[in-house]
Formats: structure tokens, sequence, C-alpha cells
């Protein structure tokens, strides 16, 4: 099909969406040799108003942009026809309207049909495994790609997993367990998070049945058991002789490196007319951390977690949470944007160590004879993760879907599943989200 818009960005008035418009403009500004030649893009949203407001603004603050100003298309969520439109004239749609739970199959629906590509932002993995289940089949026929979770949640993560695994491959040997540990960095002026990833985050804890339920129908080969020994999963507050105090990770990471990994052994991760699976990345045991900087700070932590846990689990609770985001999450959440101060002065590294045996094969290791022989750290760093790194990642997400069509999967499908036969993590590099080996 011909398509007008190299990209379309929908949500473009909402603040993460505006923030995503911004960085491509900056990236026309400073990388112009980003792009495809003739690229042409476009913005969307139900405010025709809003969406002028901010193409003159960036015009204006990017006048050396090497692109095309984006052309105006209004979309509303609730409006079928209009969805239509939008997705029937872009080759990639990047989705920024959340909460996903609520407003996002509206979208896939209207890209699978009309053979749009797509990329968003979510981090709610109830609504990814959902859209996966429901949209797989339809996607690979439609002949498109769909992948979710193109922000911090969860390609760092996610690529990080891809490539250790590659680096393995690369050295004959084998991994069989990997631990990911966060770290936030942050300056005097603090952090503050979005309301939106306030919102989603409330309703994730409250969909944690939901999640299980989908879980067991699914069709998707499930996991093994890798050789070795088995990972041990801290649930509560621990510290780690290198790394220090650490809670486990609630958020999208660890569930989406499982879908990659039963999609890679189901046989979605394959491009079609590729039948070498011989390069199929193998299953490991994954946990994942966020580090704290005392035990003070973990025994806070526990505290708002268990008064949050337990508001999110009844409708009246989540209208408290959502009411008052600022009191339950002692100030980290806001309705407030964060400050450019705040955005500046914030990063991340996402830790990922990482064991196994130096053997192209585990099949006939003895564990209780054979120790584990081989160790390999990478670290992910990358900017403040709301409103600069994943801005950054969604868009080389995007780009990379549109120049890699030829090796990329067709479906319904998480990052390291769709890409790892493509050069993102060098495209990450270039926007200042770096992979590197440690040891």
């Amino acid at each position: 099909m011909t398509k007008q818009h190299n990209i379309t960005i929908f949500g473009a008035t909402g603040l993460t969406g505006k923030y995503i418009v911004e960085h491509v403009y900056e990236l026309a500004t400073q990388q112009p040799d980003a792009f495809p030649q003739d690229f042409t893009w476009a913005i969307a949203g139900r405010a025709e108003g809003k969406l002028r407001e901010i193409q003159q603004e960036y015009d204006t603050r990017y006048p050396q942009a090497a692109i095309p100003p984006p052309t105006i298309l209004v979309a509303n969520i609730v409006r079928r026809e209009q969805l239509d439109a939008m997705t029937a004239q872009s080759t990639v749609l990047v989705n920024a309207v959340g909460p996903f739970r609520f407003m996002g199959e509206y979208v896939v629906r209207s890209c699978v049909e009309q053979q749009c590509h797509y990329v968003d932002v979510t981090g709610e993995p109830e609504f990814v495994e959902r859209m996966q289940r429901t949209y797989h089949k339809q996607a690979t026929d439609k002949k498109v790609t769909i992948v979710h979770s193109c922000g911090f949640d969860s390609v760092p993560t996610d690529m990080g997993v891809l490539w250790i695994k590659q680096l393995y491959a690369a050295q004959g040997w084998t991994p069989t367990q990997i631990e990911m540990f966060f770290r936030l960095h942050t300056g005097p002026s603090g952090l503050r998070g979005g309301y939106a990833t306030y919102e989603s985050a409330v309703h994730g804890f409250g969909s944690v049945d939901l999640l299980r339920e989908i879980r067991k129908a699914s069709d998707l080969a499930t996991l093994p058991r890798p050789s070795g020994p088995k990972l041990t999963f801290h649930k509560r507050l621990s510290h780690d002789k290198q790394l220090g105090y650490h809670v486990p990770f609630v958020f999208a990471d660890p569930s989406i490196v499982r879908l990659s990994q039963q999609l890679f052994l189901t046989g979605y991760a394959t491009p079609q007319l590729d039948n070498d699976t011989k390069d199929i990345p193998p299953t490991v045991q994954f946990a994942a951390y966020c580090l704290l900087p005392s035990l003070w700070i973990g025994l806070l932590y526990f505290l708002y977690g268990f008064v949050f846990s337990f508001l999110a689990s009844s409708p009246w609770g989540r209208q408290m949470l959502l009411r008052y985001p600022e009191q339950f999450t002692a100030g980290v959440f806001s309705r407030d944007h964060p400050t450019p101060e705040q955005l500046q002065q914030t990063s991340f590294e996402v830790i990922l160590r990482s064991k196994g045996y130096q053997s192209l094969t585990t099949t006939n290791i003895n564990p209780s004879q054979t120790p584990l022989n081989a160790e390999m750290t990478v670290v992910v760093r990358g900017p403040e993760l709301g409103y600069v790194a994943t801005p950054r990642i969604v868009i080389q997400c995007a780009l990379t879907l549109l120049k890699h069509t030829d090796v990329i999967p067709l479906g319904v499908l998480t990052p390291s599943a769709a890409f790892w036969k493509t050069d993102l993590i060098d495209r990450l590099s270039k926007v200042d989200i770096t992979f590197e080996q440690l040891c």
C-alpha cells in the first residue's frame, strides 16, 4: 500500500507525545542523516488547535531541522473512522496515548486492519500480552509488525538481555541466568514522574489477576528450566555485596523479557522467508531488582509499597490513589510536569549481571558436578528515563522498523523479538542510550 507519511506520532499533545515530537525536530537538526530521503511525517491527536500550536512552536525553535514540517491529522481515540484514516496514511505509527489498557486496543486494531506498522511506549504487561494473544495472527496475515514497550519500558533491559546472549555466543559460551539491577541517579532538583505513568501503575497493580488468566490461556511455548543451578530470587529487601540494597523491580521489564523468550521459543521471532533458526538466543533464568541508596530508603519503599498495593486492589482504593498521587508516593509522582532542571539532572543505569558455562551446549552438563564458569556484566546507560530517554528510544525503534522491514518478523512482538537482527543497539548509542560490556 502507498502511504503518505513515513511516521505518525499519535497523542502528540500529551506530555510524552510532545517530548517525542520535540525529539524528532532535535534529531533532524543534529543528525539529519538519521532520516530516510524524502522523509514525511505527521502528528495526530483530537485537538487540531493544540497540534498546530505544537507545530508552530517547534518550527520556530528548530529552524534548521532537515525534514519538512509535520502534517496535522485529527484523530480521536473513540472515532474509528478518524483512527482508520490516520493509520491508512501512515507506514509506522508511534502511539503515545495511554493508559493503554483502556485506549490502546482501538489503535492496535486499526493499525492491523489498515496495514500500518506500530510502536508504543506502554509499560503495561496486561495490555501487551492481551494484544499478543488477540492480534498476532491477524497482524501476520496482514503483513504488519506491532511492537510494544519501545520506551524505557522495556528496550534497555530487553535488548540488553539479548545482547548478553549474543556476546556469549560470540565467545562460544552459553548463559543460564541474568540478574538486572536498575539504578536511578537524581540531582539537587529531585525527581518527578508524570501523572500518566502513575495512573498506568495504579491500574497495573489492580489487574494482576487478569494477567494471570491471560497467561493461562496462552498457546505460547512454556519456558523450560535452563541448565545450571536455580537462580535465587530475592522477594524482600536484600543486600548485594557489589551493588548494595535492592528490592524487586515491579514494573514491566520482567514480563517483557519473559514474553520475548516465549516468542523466540514459539518461532514468532523468525523473519518471514527465513528458516534459519541457528542464531536464536537461548532461554535464561531472569530476575530484576531496583537498587536503593540506603536501608532507610528501603524501609520507606516497603511502607509506601504496602499501602499502594493494598489500595490498588480495590476500586475505591484506586480512586484514592489517583486523587492524591503526591501523598501516596512521597512526592515522586505529581500532576505537575517535571522541570527542565529535574530532567537534565536525572539519568539511569541498567546493570545486567550474567552467569553461564564456557560451552556452546549445556545438554550433557550436570549442575551438581559442573559449577558455573562463565560471567559477564553489561550496563545500559541513558538520560532521564520517562521524557528524555523514552522519546529517543521509541523514535529509533520507529526508524529501525521503517528501514529493516526485510529482517523484522511480522506479528505482535516485543523489542528483542522484533529487532534482534537489526542495528537498533548501534542506533541507540547515537542518541546517548549506550550499551557497554564491563567484563
